[in-house]
């Protein structure tokens, strides 16, 4: 069992990534100040943790249910990311963005989307959990005990998005918009890799 939570441990930080997430969290909450960063960091949080406890409970079953694979699920996820990581990149470049940005953050809860999903309860997150809480391999006290595991990694990452402002004081506007361009590059390939993994996994590659 200990062995089981190491591993569900070490996977939930590497596919959540906080550190990773903190210049993904800047971009989507540009223009914004350091209050309601940290309000918009604590209900992503929340909202990110009621997804994948639904999934724990729900997912293997309505997967099961309607017929659909993972592999289906990353593919869609990976899309998804896709679409994202250009926008991250290509948006960047253009005149103007961070007014744009900010009117259309104001015109939507960025807490769900991007933020929640698909940056903190993305489909490898998703996955993750499912595959980690196998109803047909574990026990219901071993879920619920890998369930607050997964609660304790989602506490490092709020902890982390709430000093996210503290990096964008030391990184300035410039360091940002590097750094959001080159996690853009990385969440492509990320995004990339889910397609092709769930392509693969699907016709046994």
């Amino acid at each position: 069992m200990l062995q089981h939570i190491i591993k569900a441990a070490v996977t939930f930080y590497v596919v959540i990534d906080p550190i990773g997430t903190v210049p993904l969290f800047l971009s989507a909450t540009s223009g914004k100040e350091i209050h309601e960063k940290r309000r918009i960091a604590t209900k992503a949080v929340i909202i990110s943790a009621c997804i994948l406890i639904v999934f724990i409970v729900l997912g293997q079953i309505l997967f099961d249910h309607l017929g659909i694979e993972l592999h289906s699920f990353q593919v869609a996820g990976g899309l998804v990311l896709l679409l994202i990581s250009l926008k991250m990149i290509l948006d960047a470049e253009l005149e103007g963005v961070h007014v744009d940005e900010q009117h259309k953050h104001a015109e939507r809860d960025v807490s769900v989307f991007p933020i929640a999903l698909p940056y903190i309860a993305g489909p490898g997150t998703i996955m993750a959990v499912i595959m980690q809480t196998d109803n047909d391999i574990y026990s219901v006290p071993e879920q619920a005990v890998i369930t607050i595991v997964l609660l304790g990694i989602l506490l490092i990452t709020w902890l982390t998005l709430r000093w996210a402002s503290h990096f964008q004081k030391w990184l300035g506007r410039t360091g940002i918009d590097v750094i959001t361009r080159v996690m853009g590059l990385i969440l492509a390939a990320l995004a990339v890799q889910a397609i092709l993994s769930g392509i693969g996994g699907h016709f046994k590659l």
